[in-house]
């Protein structure tokens, strides 16, 4: 049999898990759309310029059946995405440039509409600020949608047919893309660029399409037309595999299938380990629409609903009753289970032109102005947030957790902010639930090291594995020359975890982790050892968490992290827990 490595291959970030086979389409938009300069007569430009209204309004016709699906799946606070493209299509200071440059130049309007919005775009490329170069990709997208419409009278979905399971590879991909070619035979989607954590990402999640972003020059070594393996799980594409590797890969994707099928049966199931010592498990959320996979894998709650996405797809700030209803939705619908609702956690950049004001590029964003930093220092997003929030616990057993605390004053102020806002509530005789739960991440090592005194404070606290290990070890998640810094079995890791459990149990509040790390056989051997109460994981993950400790022994855990606590590196750890996983 060929090893895997001797196929051709190309490896990315796991964005939205799951292994599929199909067809490539390679969508290569970034490149210009070959345009002839042609000059034409002062009578052709009336002419001219309705070719352009004609190839708008093909483009706008497309995108309000983007919006249209948007709306279904999502609701329509998440349409904003889609008002924002048509604003940028629809620009009458770009339309009336495009027309002086014909009148003034007399060239057909194709060459001329591509040469006015490229000064638009190169201007937004020179910004210092992160969320305006963010804005050249909406840009760009609605430049080459016009461009197709002048030149061949057609639209990207018009030219894109097929007829059988297709992998769908672009430069970069946003959520009206996502929406618009999920089908059944959109199997799964390959860029260029983007995170894991990017908002396209997690809409891929929600929708279980697998996916891989940065995958690396893909454009130039994937054809359209070629078989391609997309191994999500592993972040890798197998480009034109043997009949072997196919033939090896049916099988897994048929025991795949089946394995989720034995977990959806056991839904009932508790997660209980074989000497009897039971965890809550429950699911991490980004949209309501995710309700129906925590039912259907038995997810015991929401340990972890992020808050940020509606953020991301609108171009202002939702309002208290867009959040409110969001809120009620997912309350509602879990049904009386417990939905941990963390207050938004992101940076400065993305939130900049919600409120109309530029903040500028930060060297290192993950250090600086967001998460709870942002709500502080802006009280009328964050008491907005917290009026939704109170609300929406009238409706069923809520939580608030707060994200990204460093020092005691940070929860001690959010505290107060909280406290204001139940008074203003009891004033308005509105009804929430008065002795809501209030919770905060474990994210940084002065947390950890101050955590007898937060715990003297707050209701249960709630790990984040990834951001620990991202500022434990003073390493970017995100850069690619670092990844090998980047581990969750580093001793001084596991040293912390076990530090912040041990606290929060000696408080008498329990402790939950809701990192990557959550869903990881490794780590749940430590974790039945630590006797963490809660853990909380993607629900398509939920299965294989409860069945993993379904077949654990609590007790033989305890004794194998009482070695595992004295070893100094992360090989020794690695191999000794893998041995035990053999």
């Amino acid at each position: 049999m060929a090893k895997h490595e001797e196929i051709s291959s190309i490896s990315g970030i796991n964005a939205s898990k799951g292994i599929v086979i199909g067809t490539a389409y390679v969508r290569k938009l970034n490149q210009e759309t070959a345009i002839t300069r042609t000059l034409i007569s002062t009578d052709k430009i009336e002419e001219e310029m309705m070719k352009l209204r004609k190839a708008q309004n093909m483009v706008a016709e497309e995108l309000e059946l983007v919006r249209e699906k948007i709306e279904k799946h999502l609701g329509t606070s998440y349409s904003d995405i889609i008002s924002a493209q048509l604003a940028i299509l629809k620009d009458q200071e770009v339309i009336r440039e495009v027309q002086a440059y014909v009148e003034e130049h007399h060239v057909n309007v194709a060459f001329a509409y591509r040469v006015v919005v490229n000064q638009y775009i190169e201007l937004l490329e020179d910004h210092d600020s992160e969320y305006f170069k963010e804005r050249v990709s909406d840009i760009l997208d609605i430049k080459q949608r016009v461009l197709l419409a002048l030149i061949s009278k057609q639209t990207i979905l018009s030219t894109f047919t097929i007829d059988r399971p297709t992998l769908f590879i672009s430069r970069d991909l946003n959520p009206a893309d996502i929406m618009m070619l999920v089908s059944e035979n959109v199997v799964g989607f390959i860029t260029e660029f983007g995170g894991k954590t990017s908002h396209v990402s997690i809409l891929a999640r929600a929708l279980k399409v697998p996916m891989i972003t940065g995958a690396k020059d893909v454009l130039q070594k994937v054809e359209s037309g070629q078989t391609c393996i997309l191994d999500a799980d592993k972040a890798r594409i197998y480009v034109q595999p043997s009949q072997e590797l196919l033939d090896e890969y049916d099988r897994k994707i048929v025991q795949l299938e089946r394995r989720d099928k034995t977990f959806r049966a056991a839904h009932n199931k508790k997660a209980v380990t074989r000497d009897g010592y039971t965890f809550k498990l429950g699911a991490n959320i980004s949209l309501p629409m995710e309700l129906d996979d925590v039912k259907k894998y038995g997810g015991e709650g929401i340990g972890l609903y992020r808050t940020e996405y509606l953020y991301l797809m609108k171009q202002n700030l939702p309002d208290e009753e867009e959040l409110f209803n969001e809120y009620r939705q997912v309350t509602e619908g879990m049904q009386g289970k417990e939905v941990v609702i963390r207050t938004i956690d992101l940076g400065g950049d993305k939130m900049s032109a919600l409120w109309d004001q530029d903040i500028r590029f930060e060297s290192n964003p993950f250090m600086g102005y967001r998460a709870i930093r942002i709500c502080l220092d802006r009280p009328s997003v964050f008491i907005t947030q917290l009026r939704a929030i109170l609300r929406s616990s009238a409706f069923g057993k809520t939580s608030i957790l707060l994200p990204m605390i460093t020092h005691i004053e940070q929860l001690t102020q959010s505290l107060e902010y909280i406290e204001e806002v139940k008074k203003t509530l009891d004033n308005e005789k509105i009804p929430y639930d008065k002795s809501i739960k209030i919770g905060m991440m474990i994210e940084t090592p002065s947390a950890v090291m101050n955590i007898e005194a937060f715990v003297k404070i707050v209701d249960f606290i709630s790990i984040g594995t990834n951001d620990l290990t991202q500022y434990g070890l003073a390493v970017d998640r995100g850069n690619e020359r670092v990844t090998d810094v980047y581990n969750h079995y580093d001793p001084a890791i596991i040293k912390m975890i076990a530090k912040v459990v041990e606290a929060a149990h000696d408080a008498g509040i329990p402790a939950t982790v809701c990192g990557e790390m959550a869903s990881e056989n490794r780590a749940l051997i430590l974790f039945a050892a630590m006797k963490v109460d809660n853990l909380s994981v993607a629900p398509s993950y939920i299965g294989s968490v409860r069945d993993r400790i379904n077949r654990c022994d609590q007790k033989k855990a305890q004794r194998h992290l009482m070695k595992i606590i004295k070893m100094s590196t992360r090989k020794e750890i690695t191999d000794y827990l893998d041995n035990i996983l053999e």
